[in-house]
């Protein structure tokens, strides 16, 4: 591990013993330590290998001008956008092969910030009192893992450097594994949530046939994220996006809202094959903690969990299909098809069950053929999108596009 280097981020004017007890910690496994100060306050407790006024710096900011302006949220930005800068330095250097961080609120803020910049694969812990909270806004995508410290890093004693020994002991066993995977066979993104989960999991044989593994993500606002990021950074060969249900939830407050802006419209832009289905368009998602809006009251309504799904109508449909279709229109070539089944798109949205209305989905594939560029194919398949002939069906399309790609790219 002498070859390993470990990045310690802290504000070290309010945790530089902390920080400087993790050192010793890294350096006793065997690690060369980097400790960066995030502090904006006063003088470091510790001192640093990357100091605050040169992190600062790396992005622009004069640090003692921002103090003596008692200006905190821009010291706070000049750390986020400097410790990027420097920690992405550190790896084109080949010096960075993990990161553990410390902080209460601000402090964590600073250092996800850093580490949601950083590549999947690469270790990253941040030990947090803000750990058993929702840390959504910390963890976005990326792969972080959050260690609660339990009691706050105030106050140096034998209890936090317990958990300061075991969050740097974790993140060495991390960093001595290896962080990068091969891609031995083309992978494939699929959606799936909760209500509309069969898709994918069909999905999985049939794409195993043809060669391809699968890699699920959950429809739930992150996970869409999720995937966007790993098409833009070439990990993912071609997509079965079964679920864009996150689009009625992020327009009407639901659970898995929160989509960012490129869903459903990277992988036109980088150039790689997307089958697109209409599951769970259906419905909306909502529970005691994302309460339905009071337009949907009267509404059908289906009970998941304590959650529970609510029918789309006629005009959420149209709205739908004019949104999808602007992002499928930005696509380029003719990488994208869209698949829909006749008999519902989820295990509420079928015969029998409370939310199925098959005239409000006809509005959505109308509306679609007259939005969606024309060169885009549109098919329609007489089952259910839970039948296994569904998911066979879009497993041989993607397959047939991935190969006339493929043909395509390797002409001489």
């Amino acid at each position: 591990m002498k070859d390993k280097h470990l990045l310690i981020i802290a504000t070290l004017d309010t945790k530089g013993r902390e920080a400087g007890y993790v050192r010793e910690v890294a350096a006793e496994l065997g690690v060369n330590p980097i400790l960066m100060d995030i502090g904006t306050l006063e003088a470091p407790g510790t001192q640093p290998d990357i100091p605050a006024d040169s992190v600062a710096k790396a992005a622009g900011f004069d640090l003692e001008d921002l103090k003596k302006n008692r200006d905190r949220p821009g010291a706070v930005k000049a750390m986020q956008e400097g410790g990027i800068l420097r920690a992405k330095g550190l790896l084109r250097e080949n010096r960075l092969d993990g990161v553990i961080g410390l902080g209460g609120g601000t402090g964590t803020t600073i250092v996800s910030a850093i580490m949601r910049s950083l590549p999947f694969g690469l270790p990253k812990i941040i030990v947090s009192t803000v750990a058993s909270r929702d840390i959504r806004e910390y963890i976005e995508t990326k792969d972080i893992v959050m260690f609660h410290s339990v009691a706050d890093l105030l106050g140096f004693n034998e209890f936090i450097r317990l958990i300061l020994g075991q969050a740097t002991h974790a993140v060495w066993g991390m960093m001595e594994r290896k962080r990068t995977f091969a891609k031995e066979k083309p992978i494939i993104g699929v959606t799936a949530y909760g209500v509309n989960s069969r898709c994918a999991i069909l999905a999985e044989d049939f794409l195993r046939e043809k060669g391809y593994e699968m890699m699920g993500f959950h429809a739930n606002g992150c996970g869409g994220m999720a995937m966007e990021e790993l098409i833009a950074e070439g990990r993912i060969a071609g997509v079965l996006d079964f679920n864009p249900h996150e689009i009625p939830d992020d327009l009407f407050g639901g659970y898995c809202k929160g989509i960012g802006p490129d869903r459903l419209e990277t992988a036109g832009r980088v150039g790689i094959p997307l089958v697109l289905a209409p599951g769970g368009l259906d419905n909306a998602v909502f529970s005691p903690a994302y309460p339905m809006p009071e337009e949907f009251a009267g509404r059908q309504i289906y009970s998941h969990d304590i959650r529970f799904c609510v029918r789309m109508g006629p005009t959420e449909m149209e709205r739908f299909a004019r949104i999808i279709a602007d992002k499928l229109n930005k696509s380029k070539g003719s990488g994208t098809y869209v698949l829909i089944p006749k008999k519902g798109w989820s295990d509420a949205d079928k015969v029998g069950m409370p939310l199925f209305d098959p005239a409000a989905d006809q509005v959505f594939v109308d509306r679609l053929r007259q939005f969606l560029n024309p060169e885009i194919p549109i098919e329609e398949i007489d089952v259910h999108i839970s039948e296994p002939a569904f998911a066979q069906r879009a497993v041989e399309i993607l397959y047939r596009m991935m190969e006339k790609r493929s043909t395509h790219d390797n002409r001489p």
